[in-house]
């Protein structure tokens, strides 16, 4: 990320990741089968997490679900990761929009969850729409994280923020 962000993503080889690392390109290749994967390992890692805590939840709401993994995400997520990964994204915008991707994807995935909860059925566009909104509130989240002093402090009015977008949603099938 950090050669992402000095060289620029089309100015960054493998060879040059493979020197930085200390490794053979080949080695940096059987990990990764192209930059890509290399660019967004971090975005896939932390959208795989969100996606096994719905699994393994399988009956836990979906507000609990993601206050669950946020707070799992406060531990997992080491803050200089999250900066290389920020100045990485504000180098190359493009990867910027393949990372948020990976988080809307996975809260795609969380559909089913989100559809009970806002007692819509499954394929309503309300939802989607809440879907879409709740991948880019994380997106702003994450980002936040990074600014505060205090990210701990910023969980509780997130999460009032998720709860509100779900509550509207699931005031309009009362209508």
């Amino acid at each position: 990320m950090r050669l992402f962000a000095e060289r620029g993503y089309d100015g960054t080889t493998i060879a040059d990741i493979a020197a930085a690392a200390d490794v053979a390109p080949r080695t940096v290749s059987l990990y990764f089968p192209s930059k890509h994967d290399i660019a967004l390992s971090v975005p896939d890692e932390i959208a795989s997490r969100l996606t096994a805590v719905f699994r393994s939840r399988p009956g836990a709401g979906f507000l609990d679900c993601v206050d669950t993994w946020l707070r799992g995400e406060a531990e997992a997520l080491d803050p200089e990761l999250l900066a290389l990964l920020t100045a990485m994204y504000d180098a190359n915008p493009a990867l910027k929009a393949h990372g948020s991707s990976q988080i809307e994807e996975s809260v795609r995935v969380t559909g089913p969850a989100l559809a009970a909860a806002t007692g819509l059925p499954a394929g309503h566009p309300l939802n989607a729409v809440v879907g879409a909104a709740v991948g880019a509130a994380l997106s702003q989240y994450f980002a936040a994280v990074l600014c505060q002093e205090n990210a701990a402090a910023l969980h509780a009015p997130f999460m009032d923020c998720l709860r509100a977008l779900v509550d509207a949603a699931r005031h309009r099938t009362s209508r």
